[in-house]
């Protein structure tokens, strides 16, 4: 049985968690497993196929694993780092509103759920701080997915050990 947890976010949170997701889709490789070289069965990109038709209305509704939550929070540490440098960016291009991002499309996402950034360019800044309330928020069920998942693998440990090892030099009676 996998744990789910499920997160309920308002428009804005939840604008911010598909902008992470779609983020992280766009770098190559960004779900392919390095052990085995195939794309992971329960990634990020389902959590942005139920996120998605969401996006407009008041708030959504997403489940995830352990494991998405941390690419989740991967994704959103990428972001940040990419929201912070966009002042930057548009500072350097001078008059040009041309902004660079290393992944493809992320500028189009970017503008798409948040056209104010088109009249404000330092409301990227005030995007990257709301990323970080968002992290901190989730950072708590991070930890109780962590501590969840532990204790399973507690349990499955002690009923190995109180199980008998099969005793081949025994007949059934």
């Amino acid at each position: 049985m996998t744990v789910r947890f499920a997160l309920r976010l308002p428009q804005h949170q939840a604008r911010l968690l598909y902008l992470a997701i779609a983020y992280h889709l766009a770098r190559p490789g960004s779900e392919v497993d390095p052990d085995t070289l195939a794309e992971y069965e329960h990634g990020l990109a389902e959590v942005k196929l139920a996120l998605e038709p969401q996006l407009g209305a008041e708030s959504a509704a997403v489940e995830l694993t352990p494991f998405q939550l941390s690419r989740l929070e991967s994704a959103m540490l990428s972001v940040i780092n990419e929201l912070h440098m966009y002042p930057v960016l548009d500072s350097m291009a001078g008059a040009s509103p041309r902004r660079r991002s290393i992944a493809p499309g992320f500028d189009e996402t970017l503008t798409g759920l948040f056209p104010q950034l088109g009249e404000d360019r330092n409301y990227a800044s005030q995007l990257a701080e709301d990323m970080m309330m968002v992290r901190r928020q989730l950072a708590g069920t991070v930890k109780k997915a962590q501590e969840t998942l532990a204790e399973e693998r507690r349990q499955a440990e002690a009923a190995r050990r109180r199980k008998k090892p099969w005793q081949f030099w025994k007949r059934p009676s």
